[in-house]
């Protein structure tokens, strides 16, 4: 059977016109009368009645369901044909910790997504612990987070992650290029409490019997960055972070640094290769450069 003539018949019963029904096949009306006229012939049944040449007659009412099935089964066939000759995607499940910079992860997303349209990608953001665990069990295939100081054969660095204080531009120390982990007595501060900063700090404070105001906690370094800006508190904050509305300084005592890498896990894949080698031709170390916090 012709399924042009049954996308004629279609167009008139659905939009009640001859006229109607040729503008939505994109035909003239004698070549869609002449279309319909084959159909029924075919068919041995009168569609429309006679003198009112839109109205269907009980056979054309009985026949228009299965000729609505008939055409959503070709375009279901079609489908199923088309992507059986197209190569599966592979899939690729990426996860990164918090605290990154967004702009140039973004930009390292979208760029290879791009290039590698034949991959699939699944992005996942979570604490650097949570990351670890998946990639162990398997659930994700690489993550972007903090590496040790010993590379292994599983990961690849990509920059270092250093911090600054962050203050007010009205507050006492704004002024100062550098502070000392004593100044930040009973100042009011606010923290993430997951950052991966977060323990080197704390043993500071404990080890010089220093005890900094917390007043908030936060989710995110971009919220750290607002209360700060805000003139709520005093941060710690990543360097690569940008803002014209706070002062920065560094911590010579904080020397703690985070080597940034990408780790996989030890089934190695084609996607995974991509993704490694899009990653080691990013330039995260002047991305990181061109952003520090006030500067």
């Amino acid at each position: 059977m012709n399924l042009t003539l049954i996308r004629y018949f279609m167009a008139v019963a659905e939009t009640g016109s001859f006229t109607r029904g040729a503008e939505r096949a994109n035909v003239t009306q004698p070549t869609l009368s002449a279309g319909i006229k084959r159909l029924e012939e075919s068919l041995g049944s009168s569609l429309f009645e006679r003198g009112r040449a839109s109205q269907l007659t009980p056979a054309g009412a009985r026949f228009l369901p299965r000729a609505r099935l008939l055409l959503q089964e070709w375009t279901a066939a079609r489908r199923e044909l088309r992507q059986e000759g197209r190569p599966a995607k592979l899939r690729l499940r990426l996860g990164y910790i918090p605290g990154l910079p967004q702009q140039r992860l973004t930009a390292l997303l979208g760029s290879f997504t791009t290039a590698h349209p034949d991959v699939a990608l699944e992005i996942l953001e979570a604490p650097a612990a949570t990351l670890t665990r998946r990639l162990d069990m398997g659930r994700i295939d690489a993550a972007i987070l903090p590496l040790g100081d010993d590379g292994d054969e599983h990961s690849l660095s990509l920059f270092r992650q250093r911090y600054l204080l962050a203050v007010p531009p009205a507050h006492p120390l704004a002024r100062r290029s550098s502070a000392k982990i004593t100044d930040l007595q009973d100042q009011p501060f606010v923290i993430r409490p997951q950052a991966e900063i977060m323990p080197a700090a704390e043993k500071l404070f404990d080890g010089l019997n220093v005890r900094p105001r917390i007043i908030g906690r936060a989710e995110s370094d971009a919220a750290l960055l607002a209360l700060v800006e805000a003139g709520i508190g005093v941060a710690i904050l990543p360097h690569w972070l940008g803002s014209d509305q706070v002062a920065t300084l560094t911590l010579p005592e904080l020397r703690d640094t985070h080597r940034i890498g990408l780790r996989w896990r030890e089934d190695d894949s084609a996607a995974l290769q991509q993704l490694r080698d899009f990653a080691a031709g990013h330039d995260w170390d002047a991305a990181a450069g061109r952003t520090v916090l006030g500067h």
